[in-house]
């Protein structure tokens, strides 16, 4: 984005105008709901501001929650956010011309170039400010950068749609990178819905949410074999359509907690042609028996609640206001789930468990617990290291129901 085109006067003050802005939004937000979510109430609510205005001091509250705990602390709101546009922006723009004039001519330079050049007041070890709770198997230098810069927008082509989807992509000018056969990458202003219909072309999904399910397929039966399969967490169903698309004969039963998640559920599996399904409330962190499940099942998929915290490039606010007492909190919901869940798993059945996680207390160490207290095995685990790609980072395992 150009920072310098805005719809108030060129005389400069205009640029002081924003950073006040900026400044009142960041110091009144407290972080109990999504950052966007608060933006879109204050622009509703301040009307002045034009399309372009609302743009840039959104950018300069989002540049300035990337840098998470790497600033140097004696400095600044405005140096901070200076700085975060200088970092994160690729443009030269007006707006930094005005306050950074040096930085602005090298604002172009690769990423790693800008570190160096603004030297000791910015640290990039710091900016994640949980360290020890990561996995060790995550690079934390490469996640570090990986929070500087926003991730892609990525959907999954369902099968037998490519040709369509592709033609209508070339022929409206918009680009893309093809990652594999039914992946495709956007820059994140593109405006996909506007050209391809959603869940039934495409389905908006991050790159290592489409492999998430990878690990399932290779330990299924032959082809052709119906799966009876639970997505127990279901949320939008985005998980339980790649099962639909990959899995193909499977009969699907689906769950989660309110009514208003299930009726979403519904309006995109319509979209996605998906009519032949079961669905009902549960909450697995409770352990009373389910009245509305009368059988097992071959494959439970446990896409659970989590801290997202693989995720927080794109919510990059919650560097700042993430608690940490909130990762116990998390993973002792995730092993209520899974305990709960796995009643209704069959011998030799599979259990797919997904988190959108970085932390060990809710990967790793949930692993162990669940092979401590269930008689199931763990096939595989592995982290799906979207920092590396500009994609959301998960973690999954996958286990096989044993007798004792």
């Amino acid at each position: 984005m150009n920072k310098g085109e805005a719809t108030s006067t060129e005389n400069g003050n205009h640029f002081h105008r924003y950073l006040n802005y900026a400044i009142s939004l960041l110091e009144n937000y407290k972080g109990k709901e999504p950052f966007h979510l608060y933006l879109k109430k204050y622009f509703s609510v301040n009307k002045k501001h034009g399309s372009k205005d609302r743009k840039l001091i959104s950018s300069l509250c989002y540049d300035y929650f990337r840098l998470g705990f790497g600033v140097r602390p004696e400095l600044g709101l405005t140096e901070k956010l200076i700085l975060g546009t200088f970092l994160i922006e690729n443009n030269p723009s007006k707006f930094l011309e005005k306050f950074q004039p040096e930085w602005n001519e090298t604002i172009h330079e690769d990423l790693y170039a800008k570190i160096k050049l603004v030297g000791d007041i910015f640290n990039t070890g710091n900016i994640f400010p949980l360290k020890e709770e990561l996995s060790s198997d995550i690079n934390i230098q490469k996640f570090n950068l990986s929070l500087l810069i926003q991730p892609k927008f990525f959907v999954r082509i369902r099968p037998g749609k490519e040709s369509i989807v592709l033609s209508t992509l070339k022929s409206s000018n918009i680009s893309f990178e093809k990652l594999n056969e039914r992946c495709l990458a956007f820059s994140n202003n593109e405006k996909i819905s506007n050209h391809l219909s959603i869940d039934k072309d495409v389905v908006i999904q991050d790159y290592s949410s489409q492999h998430a399910e990878d690990l399932l397929k290779e330990q299924l039966p032959v082809e052709g074999s119906k799966i009876c399969l639970w997505d127990c967490c279901a949320a939008s169903g985005g998980k339980s359509i790649l099962a639909k698309d990959i899995l193909k004969n499977i009969e699907l039963t689906v769950s989660d907690t309110r009514q208003s998640i299930l009726r979403n559920l519904k309006f995109r599996f319509e979209n996605a042609g998906i009519l032949n399904y079961t669905s009902f409330i549960a909450d697995l962190s409770v352990s009373t028996p389910l009245k509305e499940i009368n059988k097992s099942f071959d494959t439970i998929i446990a896409d659970v609640p989590c801290s997202g915290s693989g995720t927080w490039g794109r919510t990059p606010e919650q560097l700042s206001f993430f608690d940490k007492k909130e990762i116990k909190r998390y993973a002792e919901l995730q092993q209520k789930i899974v305990t709960n869940a796995l009643r209704y798993l069959k011998e030799n059945g599979l259990l797919l468990y997904i988190t959108c996680s970085v932390f060990k207390k809710e990967n790793e160490e949930n692993v162990t617990f669940i092979q401590q207290h269930s008689n199931l095995q763990l096939i595989k685990s592995e982290y799906l290291k979207g920092y590396e790609i500009q994609a959301d980072t998960l973690f999954v395992a996958l286990f096989k129901k044993i007798l004792k």
